[in-house]
């Protein structure tokens, strides 16, 4: 009895401090969630910007012209729509699905995408993070994400890249 009345103070202490926000919309601004923030569901429309410093959110969908920058923080579903645009920089995802025109941004090295395994044996994403060097694992729930996801090379490769064009340049 006394192990069931400590669950069950637990939960509402729980619930008190870091309350769920369940079916979040935003049409507009400038959103920010933080550690602590935990969402069941957030939909963003129209001009949304969206900053993921943290927290948790079970399922995020993006829509029409939206930004999203995510660095932390853990989500179950990610799912992009329209010309929504998503920036990794870091965090934990367990699924995503990409369609329409959207893109993600994905700031990471040593990336491998496969069009078999993962959850749904429907492809996966594998690499660390530039960041924090951190590892990742994200299960695809469709054939055609893949095709949504940039890679975006480290700055320094960028830079190195550039530099030995225009020294390739000034030898002819």
């Amino acid at each position: 009895m006394k192990t069931k009345l400590f669950t069950i103070l637990a939960v509402v202490i729980s619930m008190r401090v870091c309350p769920v926000q369940a079916d979040t919309v935003w049409t507009s601004g400038h959103h920010e969630i933080f550690d602590g923030d935990t969402y069941g569901e957030v939909r963003i429309y129209n001009d949304v910007i969206l900053d993921i410093f943290g927290g948790y959110i079970g399922r995020l969908e993006t829509y029409d012209i939206t930004v999203t920058d995510w660095y932390d923080g853990e989500m179950s579903h990610l799912w992009t729509y329209d010309d929504s645009i998503i920036n990794v920089y870091g965090g934990e995802l367990f699924t995503l699905y990409s369609h329409e025109d959207s893109l993600i941004n994905l700031y990471a090295y040593d990336v491998l995408i496969t069009d078999t395994g993962g959850y749904w044996n429907l492809g996966q994403v594998t690499g660390k993070y530039f960041s924090d060097n951190s590892s990742f694992i994200i299960n695809l729930w469709s054939e055609d994400t893949a095709s949504h996801i940039n890679i975006v090379p480290e700055p320094t490769t960028l830079i190195l890249f550039g530099i030995g064009t225009l020294l390739l340049r000034k030898k002819q």
